[in-house]
């Protein structure tokens, strides 16, 4: 991994999130998966699991580095994403949030919809295909940022 320098604020936001995730995971597969063993709560289940190992190991691998950047190698939930659509070049930025979040705007997207899922833990360059109910997009990440404190 690339040395990323970020700010002690970045490092308690991610922290907290982590806590805050992995104690409210059973409440978001009871609410969201209430079914059972499906094949989408599997896929959740690993996509948080692999979520939870990646941040953690970003947040090891870069503690000591302490500067005002508010950078992320990676999209994380709370983390402004840019992309760029393929298929026409338009750009679009979105925020990556918990689908409990309260405070929504416009361009608040869960990291349970298609395009959020897609998102979560991608890097800037990375090319995701959206499979959502209106057809399948191609998007190219142009970049990602933590911009402010994330509820979970």
């Amino acid at each position: 991994m690339s040395e990323i320098e970020s700010s002690g604020a970045l490092f308690e936001n991610l922290v907290k999130q982590l806590v805050e995730l992995e104690e409210g995971k059973s409440k978001i597969l009871q609410q969201y998966f209430p079914a059972g063993q499906t094949t989408e709560r599997y896929e959740f289940e690993t996509l948080i699991d692999n979520y939870i190992k990646k941040v953690e190991q970003f947040i090891n691998e870069n503690k000591d580095k302490q500067t005002g950047c508010n950078e992320v190698p990676f999209v994380t939930i709370g983390s402004e994403v840019e992309i760029e659509d393929l298929a026409d070049h338009a750009s679009f930025t979105y925020r990556i949030v918990s689908p409990d979040q309260e405070k929504l705007s416009a361009d608040d997207i869960s990291y349970l919809s298609p395009v959020g899922k897609s998102l979560l833990l991608k890097k800037v360059g990375d090319v995701i295909e959206v499979k959502a109910p209106g057809g399948v997009f191609n998007y190219r990440i142009k970049s990602v940022k933590m911009c402010r404190e994330v509820m979970i």
